[in-house]
């Protein structure tokens, strides 16, 4: 009986510690469930309100405008318009094959596939974050996709300044494009602040001033539902648009010298002589920079890009030409200055020059008989500077050039600018292999053989004989717009300031005129194309330089001669002769003579001009 009772005791009391233990096991499980709600909603509680209000409030970026671009003028040359851009959430798309499929029913040249495959490539972290699939929807993609709308959970339309150019083609190569950030440059510090859907400059003044013209994005945040509809919206922080640019050009000359060149091979400078001031910069053939405003098709490209013309080349400063006989003035400044001769000084032609074993012969195979300096550039006889090749050593002939912007960089506010070459015996040492010789020189005195210049270097040679003996740096940017974009103002403006070149008065006064016969006599090489409206009398010189070798007999047949094996025709040329208010250098790729080529384009171009000044006056 006892046996008994001790086992119901022992029973109750593993009952009773049992339920002791149950019970503290409850409380700890209460404790901790207490303690955690309370780091839940105390130390954490900023945490997950933040994490909750993300599940309806989404930040979207307010791009900013990008600075407006004008000439002279205030007209404008690049503007923004609204664009309208498609884009997913991927978080709030359910079965992406099914909104793949509907989108790229309603919006041309996007594929299922291509969105589906964007949608799997983003990382989950980033599912709240919207993916661009087509920049600057067509109206009618537009509607169809609005039409279509409660169809396409996570699909939203987002505003966006896109670049737009008035002139398009006309001023392409000064204004420049657009193109998108690339992975490389997105891991470099100074693009730190960029997207990678941003659009960057990348040619013209849209990439020179890309961080002045660019302005900074804003935030707003706007208030989705479930299926990531906005239902409000408000700004937190605005958009800065970037700074407006003044350039020097002048858009009705530069659309007239780009009619003019039509469908011409070439280039038009013009500049103020008296500042250095771009007043026209046409390259032609030409390309539309509108096509770069978003996205440029594959084809777009492939056609630009595989045309061989090359219309991507800026060839006022890229293309590299043998100057021909508009180097002449210069070879005479030189010689002047070295009293090498007078301008009375004369040589006999007859039609050729003899040195060593070498016949060096004149355009003119008749000869031109006793030549002074007048007439050597007025009827552009080469024998006259044969013989001055013979006196002037070719480092002088380097070192001078060289005031007068040639073999060098401008310093003109576009990419990839080229030097061209004013040859030295140095250079040819180094690059040849080979000592100087005066027939190396001969060729150089008459702007063949090693020699190359930009036209925006002839233009720029031409405009210090136009203001009688400074040169100025060619210069696109107005220079109050150019010190908004320096730290330094006078360091800017100090640039834009003349240097004086080494000549005379005496005999820079002997060079005009002789430049101002070979438009106004009627023995000068562009007579033909002289300008008789009184006061615009224009002084100038035409050239023609050749792109292979040819002997008397190949000449004979010139019309014959394939496209790409004719001469480039040259002219430069300024006006008014007593006061001048423009320069213009006129290159045609393989256009003939300059006289009957180049010169009624430069004719045509500085009577607009000045008309267009008149009518200006008369107005005021």
């Amino acid at each position: 009986m006892a046996n008994v009772d001790n086992s119901k005791k022992n029973k109750r009391e593993q009952i009773a510690v049992n339920g002791r233990i149950i019970m503290i096991a409850m409380a700890l499980i209460l404790a901790c469930i207490t303690l955690r709600l309370w780091y839940i909603q105390i130390v954490q509680g900023e945490h997950y309100n933040q994490k909750s209000q993300d599940n309806r409030i989404r930040t979207r970026r307010v791009r900013a405008l990008r600075g407006i671009i004008t000439d002279r003028n205030k007209e404008i040359l690049a503007d923004n318009s609204l664009g309208f851009n498609l884009q997913i959430i991927p978080e709030n798309i359910g079965q992406i094959e099914d909104v793949a499929k509907l989108l790229a029913a309603q919006v041309d040249d996007l594929k299922a596939e291509t969105v589906v495959n964007l949608y799997r490539k983003t990382p989950n972290r980033a599912h709240h974050q919207p993916i661009t699939l087509k920049k600057n929807l067509s109206p009618n993609e537009l509607a169809r996709v609005e039409a279509r709308k409660f169809e396409l959970p996570g699909v939203l339309i987002e505003t966006e300044p896109i670049r737009e150019y008035p002139y398009d083609e006309v001023c392409s190569h000064i204004i420049g494009y657009l193109g998108f950030i690339n992975d490389r440059e997105l891991r470099l510090p100074a693009y730190k602040s960029y997207a990678r859907d941003d659009l960057v400059g990348r040619s013209g003044i849209e990439a020179r001033y890309q961080e002045h013209l660019r302005g900074e994005d804003g935030q707003r945040q706007v208030e989705v539902n479930a299926r990531g509809r906005e239902l409000s919206a408000y700004t937190t922080i605005p958009a800065q648009s970037g700074k407006n640019l003044e350039l020097t050009i002048d858009i009705d000359l530069q659309q007239h010298a780009f009619d003019l060149l039509g469908t011409e091979v070439g280039s038009l400078v013009a500049i103020n002589p008296n500042n250095g001031e771009i007043l026209a910069l046409v390259s032609t053939p030409s390309f539309s920079n509108n096509l770069f405003a978003t996205r440029i098709s594959s084809k777009d490209w492939r056609d630009i890009n595989s045309d061989p013309l090359c219309p991507l080349q800026n060839r006022p400063i890229q293309g590299r030409y043998p100057p021909g006989s508009t180097i002449k003035p210069l070879i005479a400044a030189v010689a002047l200055t070295d009293q090498v001769i007078t301008p009375q000084t004369s040589f006999n032609c007859t039609g050729a020059m003899t040195l060593g074993r070498s016949k060096f012969r004149c355009w003119n195979r008749y000869g031109h008989g006793n030549v002074d300096l007048y007439r050597s550039l007025k009827e552009s006889c080469d024998v006259y500077y044969y013989n001055l090749a013979t006196r002037i050593p070719i480092d002088r002939l380097a070192a001078y050039g060289a005031g007068f912007g040639l073999g060098r960089l401008s310093g003109i506010e576009l990419q990839e600018e080229k030097s061209g070459l004013m040859p030295s015996s140095s250079w040819k040492l180094k690059n040849v292999h080979d000592q100087w010789y005066t027939g190396d020189t001969i060729s150089v005195c008459i702007g063949q053989g090693y020699l190359t210049t930009t036209p925006l270097q002839v233009a720029a040679m031409y405009a210090v004989f136009a203001n009688k003996g400074i040169y100025y740096r060619p210069h696109l940017v107005k220079e109050e717009s150019a010190q908004l974009t320096s730290n330094n103002p006078q360091k800017i403006s100090t640039n834009f300031g003349g240097t004086r070149v080494e000549i005379s008065d005496h005999h820079m006064q002997a060079i005009r005129k002789a430049l101002w016969q070979v438009v106004n006599d009627k023995r000068g090489t562009a007579f033909k194309s002289r300008i008789t409206i009184e006061g615009w009398d224009m002084a100038g010189k035409t050239g023609t330089a050749q792109v292979v070798k040819q002997t008397l007999e190949d000449l004979k047949g010139s019309k014959d001669t394939p496209w790409r094996f004719r001469d480039h025709a040259w002219f430069a040329a300024f006006a008014p002769y007593n006061d001048p208010e423009i320069v213009i250098a006129v290159l045609i790729e393989h256009g003939g003579h300059g006289s009957s080529t180049a010169a009624p384009i430069a004719r045509q171009a500085i009577e607009f001009y000045l008309d267009k000044i008149k009518q200006k006056t008369l107005i005021e």
